[in-house]
């Protein structure tokens, strides 16, 4: 008998309870459709969207104004702001203008707004009543592509021809004033390790620092370069005599010299001494040194680098015997 009475003492909270959450949910739906109905004032904020500006005019603004439009209405017609994301066009054609700025006024672009909402809608206030958009005339300019780029080779590799940006150069558009300063655009950082094969790596260009309002033709270039292993030849070159003056006889020693090179293994065997050109310029000499200087004048473009091994030749001048 007790455990039928404390079942039926168990339904009758569990009742009171179930009555007493369908009141508070009753009492909240009522609450809120009592707001929803009745009017209230919000401000909403627009983001200004240009429309019909000329093909040559670029605003400079890093920011268009944003415009707070105050209203009263009722809860239902603010539901309908409440997740879009606002956005009203400005029709150039429709402003004023001078030579640096297009000037916007709210008094005359109010029935523009009113347009978003309803005949139930009342327009409280626009804020900023009026702003202006600084403009300059677009230009444009081609400048070269620098490559800041690092490789670290693994030894006895090097670059076989100097890396290169695809493309070498770009077009920024912008006013023509900017554009003065401007006469490169590099690439971001990036060093490199341990590299022995060809090098194509995209790099985007440094611009983070440049205005917004400037547009470039890429803001992304492909850099590469042909890596080969190299190595280290010597040639035996004659040294050749020049500007020696009429009526003497110039005799020199060494009459070669040795040149060391660096080289690809791949274009080695193509190089030949023909391939350079060692020079004495008489008309330089120094008599109080008692030596002739030679000068590598001359090497083949396949070669990296190139040293004589030898920086003074001595000579005797003699005059000649008609």
């Amino acid at each position: 008998m007790r455990n039928i009475f404390e079942y039926l003492g168990q339904k009758i909270r569990a009742k009171r309870l179930n009555v007493f959450v369908l009141f508070l949910l009753l009492a909240f739906f009522i609450s809120l459709l009592s707001k929803l109905t009745s009017s209230t004032t919000q401000t909403l904020q627009f983001e200004l969207q240009p429309t019909k500006l000329p093909s040559r005019i670029l605003l400079v603004e890093d920011r268009l104004p944003i415009v707070d439009v105050t209203i009263t209405t009722n809860g239902f017609n603010l539901l309908k702001y409440a997740f879009k994301k606002l956005k009203l066009n400005v029709d150039f054609s429709t402003l004023q203008k001078n030579d640096t700025a297009y000037y916007w006024e709210q008094s005359a672009h109010r029935a523009e707004i009113a347009q978003y909402f309803n005949s139930n809608t009342v327009i409280e206030n626009i804020r900023p009543a009026a702003f202006s958009f600084s403009y300059a005339t677009q230009f444009t300019k081609k400048v070269p592509v620098i490559i800041n780029l690092q490789p670290e080779f693994v030894v006895g590799y090097d670059l076989k021809t100097p890396l290169r940006a695809q493309p070498d150069s770009i077009t920024i558009v912008g006013p023509e004033q900017y554009l003065k300063a401007i006469d490169a655009v590099a690439t971001e950082g990036l060093k490199m390790n341990a590299v022995k094969t060809d090098i194509d790596v995209a790099l985007d260009l440094d611009i983070y620092d440049f205005p917004q309002y400037l547009k470039f033709s890429t803001t992304q270039v492909q850099v590469v370069g042909a890596v080969d292993k190299f190595t280290e030849g010597a040639v035996s070159v004659p040294v050749q005599l020049v500007n020696i003056p009429d009526g003497i006889l110039v005799s020199i020693f060494p009459k070669e010299i040795p040149v060391v090179y660096y080289t690809s293994l791949s274009t080695y065997d193509a190089i030949t001494p023909e391939d350079f050109r060692i020079e004495c310029d008489f008309s330089t000499l120094d008599y109080a040194s008692g030596v002739m200087v030679p000068k590598l004048v001359l090497y083949p473009s396949e070669a990296k680098t190139a040293a004589l091994q030898i920086n003074s030749i001595e000579y005797i001048i003699t005059e000649k015997n008609d």
